[in-house]
């Protein structure tokens, strides 16, 4: 009797927090690996990084202003937080769904002297205390390997005397102490799944459009289970994955067979079952991220865009106004928390992408600009 094994591919799970009691802090799985997961996706993913993009370029507008801003605190916000730095945090939070910002203080030891933002995959909580406060964080470049990389503890933000301290935009998500998910998080497996779904296309073109093997080892009987399966893993190692876009299935058959591979038919019907994955996988992102109007995102529909200006100005409006906004508000809301600490006060909005300053505005900034110049 041959036996025949099966060679399939593993789901991905999500990694579990790991608490570090003895070092103090707790990694987002293993080694920090999720952060890793969520880059991964946006590289790989055509749809998720357009949204993601797009999101990070309305979310950050024409930059930041203020409401009825004291002249002198506005100026002093601009050596403290550099536009460079505020567009990576708004990217960091956008990707991750949390963000790290490096607070520094003045050589007075008094004022805040500057903004720094921090890679969010680089910095991760101390354990909580007993009040369930986090009193700090660790950096360190490279949680794969910290015996090159020393992981450095610092304060959080107003808790201590300290030079530098750590401030992390982590908005409240139940059963979340330690890191805030991506609140595209359900989606992240359908951009695995486009990615997966173009490796699979590109090799198998390259392959011949195969839809896969059965390789019959002869003599096969004759293997103990401990050669069968070292033959297995050998397989699988080269031959599975969507970069050869074919699956095998090994038939350990009788000492008469010949070594064969014998290639599956192709289903005709399997072209359309791989492009209903593509369109399902395209929908189920733009789901996950709240899209309005695919057609923001250069995702075309029946119709094309000439006749429906007027559908994208209300798409653009109702997606600014539930999804880009209250990204907005919470990031404001942090740096204005910093900056209250230390005296600074300002009413922080984003200047919208697609819209030109309002008159008062504009004639707010002139009277100030004649008032520094006086």
């Amino acid at each position: 009797m041959s036996d025949i094994r099966l060679i399939q591919l593993s789901n991905y799970v999500r990694p579990k927090l790991e608490e570090n009691k003895s070092k103090n802090w707790v990694l987002n799985g293993k080694n920090n690996s999720f952060y890793q997961y969520v880059i991964d996706r946006f590289n790989g993913s055509p749809t998720n990084s357009a949204i993601i993009n797009s999101y990070i370029d309305l979310i950050y507008g024409r930059g930041l202003s203020a409401k009825n801003k004291n002249f002198t605190n506005w100026i002093k916000l601009q050596t403290i937080l550099k536009k460079s730095d505020l567009k990576k945090i708004i990217s960091d939070f956008e990707l991750f769904g949390e963000a790290s910002m490096q607070v520094v203080k003045a050589k007075n030891k008094k004022d805040l002297g500057a903004i720094y933002h921090l890679p969010k995959q680089m910095v991760v909580p101390s354990l909580e205390n007993e009040d369930g406060e986090i009193l700090s964080y660790w950096y360190c470049r490279d949680w794969n390997n910290t015996s090159k990389n020393e992981p450095q503890e610092f304060p959080a933000f107003g808790t201590s005397n300290k030079d530098i301290e750590i401030y992390t935009l982590r908005p409240y998500k139940a059963g979340k102490n330690y890191f805030a998910d991506p609140d595209y998080l359900s989606a992240l497996t359908y951009a695995e799944m486009e990615e997966e779904l173009a490796n699979f296309y590109i090799n198998s073109i390259k392959k011949g459009l195969s839809a896969g093997y059965i390789i019959n080892v002869p003599d096969g009987g004759s293997l103990t289970p401990e050669q069968k399966d070292d033959l297995e893993k050998k397989i699988k190692a080269k031959l599975t994955g969507s970069p050869n876009a074919m699956n095998f299935v090994i038939n350990f058959a009788g000492r008469d067979a010949d070594i064969t591979i014998v290639p599956f038919p192709v289903n005709d019907a399997q072209h359309k079952q791989w492009e209903y994955l593509t369109g399902e996988s395209r929908q189920q992102i733009m789901t996950g991220h709240r899209v309005v109007s695919p057609k923001l995102f250069g995702i075309m529909s029946d119709g094309g865009l000439g006749n429906n200006a007027n559908e994208l100005d209300e798409a653009e409006e109702q997606l600014m106004k539930r999804v880009i906004q209250p990204k907005q508000n919470y990031i404001t809301e942090a740096i204005e928390e910093i900056l209250t600490h230390y005296n600074i006060t300002l009413d922080l909005f984003f200047l919208p992408l697609t819209e030109q300053p309002s008159a008062i505005q504009m004639s707010s900034d002139k009277s100030y600009l004649d008032m520094f110049l006086e």
